[in-house]
């Protein structure tokens, strides 16, 4: 018998000393740090591919908008870090 055993850690520092936070708007389990007060979840859903967010970039806004279904707010903040 293979008993496997995973020891979760904190995101930004590593530390293990890591406790159940709560659950987000989604539903997903969220975890506090105890070393340096980091809180959020541990392994985070990422919807959309470095690609995708290309493709998205190079079209006109309100096309995007539609075509993609993402919204405005989202839009912006892709094009804030591309620049």
């Amino acid at each position: 018998m293979i008993i496997e055993t995973k020891i979760y850690a904190c995101r930004k520092f590593q530390s293990q000393h890591i406790v159940k936070n709560g659950k987000n708007v989604s539903g997903n389990q969220q975890y506090l740090c105890k070393d340096c007060g980091a809180s959020g979840v541990l392994n985070p859903h990422v919807p959309y591919t470095e690609a995708e967010k290309e493709l998205v970039i190079s079209s006109s806004m309100r096309g995007i908008e539609r075509t993609f279904d993402v919204s405005r707010q989202t839009l912006s903040a892709w094009l804030k870090k591309s620049l």
